[in-house]
């Protein structure tokens, strides 16, 4: 804005410099990456005292806060989208896949929470991340890709830190007995499934309708499903008023603001290097954990890291292409 001008008190003007521009771009790309990491990290250890009831606070349905995170969501996303001049057209189409990704985002937290409730935030921080395995089977099922041959081993690296050494781990420890633990961690690994649908159908979609425009209305309709879901059930309605600030954090600040960061650090940085960043989560996870809840950090769980953050770091072109956003945007695109 300042280049080829001076000012009204004669000061020479300040040429603009695009490779700084670039460099800051990129910049603010690994911050925000990093930023967007550490906030979804906070879901696991500030979700878990929700679920639980306490001498000093009630137990929240994991529907009901479901319910709740998504329209604090939705509400996040209105006012941004109301800066958005949008060239696209919402058809009827593509608004019944926006419908079907808040349907599969809902399902997965409602899993996930559900799962939370039994396990605990260390586990879930790598048991998360089976929404990446999940992703690139939905691609291989649906849109018939393969993986190469280099490609096998960091696939399986990564199954073997999720799920094997995870599972085999809590197995080994509980007698080969199925306890109430093992089924939340498997209620967690499964709900990956879910989140990967909502991967890929908002990659279908991301080229016709403006991301924070699916975010804001995936988000309401997932939103009513779970309030639907609480009528029917007839599920209590109670939440303690000293709870509000953690549903705020996550629903706000672990959800709306963490995507927001998410999307923007596609668009300065692309989606591979964002990836690799955005891994970190699971570290944020269980440091999260140890600090918030004193949960104890083993070996196994440290080894599981190792063995997913490797095979996503293998795996990063494949992962890059799995993501909505395949580039960095270009300076002055009416998207940015």
């Amino acid at each position: 804005m300042f280049s080829h001008c001076g000012n009204s008190m004669g000061l020479p003007s300040i040429p603009y410099n695009k490779k700084i521009a670039r460099i800051s771009e990129s910049h603010l790309g690994y911050v925000l990456a990093l930023a967007s990491a550490a906030l979804f990290g906070l879901i696991h250890s500030v979700s878990k005292p929700l679920l639980s009831s306490t001498s000093t606070a009630i137990e929240i349905n994991p529907i009901t806060l479901a319910a709740i995170i998504y329209i604090i969501n939705g509400l996040f996303f209105t006012p941004i989208k109301k800066n958005v001049n949008s060239t696209y057209k919402i058809t009827r189409k593509n608004l019944f896949i926006i419908l079907m990704i808040g349907v599969a985002e809902v399902t997965a937290l409602i899993m996930y929470f559900f799962g939370l409730k039994e396990s605990t935030a260390v586990n879930a921080s790598i048991l998360a991340n089976s929404e990446i395995i999940f992703t690139i089977l939905v691609a291989m099922t649906v849109f018939r890709e393969k993986l190469k041959k280099s490609e096998l081993g960091p696939f399986a690296l990564m199954i073997a830190g999720i799920v094997f050494v995870p599972l085999g781990y809590e197995l080994y420890h509980n007698g080969l007995v199925f306890t109430g633990l093992i089924v939340g961690n498997l209620l967690i690994i499964f709900s990956g499934v879910f989140y990967a649908i909502d991967v890929n159908l908002s990659k279908y979609v991301s080229n016709k309708i403006d991301p924070k425009r699916i975010v804001q209305l995936a988000s309401f309709a997932a939103g009513g499903l779970a309030f639907s879901l609480v009528l029917i059930l007839q599920i209590p309605f109670e939440i303690d008023f000293r709870q509000i600030p953690s549903i705020v954090v996550i629903g706000l600040f672990g959800t709306g603001i963490a995507t927001f960061f998410f999307i923007i650090s596609l668009r300065f940085i692309g989606a591979i290097r964002t990836i690799l960043l955005f891994s970190t989560t699971t570290v944020f996870g269980m440091v999260f954990a140890a600090i918030f809840l004193q949960e104890t950090v083993t070996l196994s769980h440290v080894f599981s890291i190792i063995l997913v953050s490797s095979g996503t770091y293998l795996l990063r072109k494949r992962l890059g292409k799995s993501e909505i956003i395949d580039k960095p945007i270009e300076r002055g695109s009416k998207n940015a």
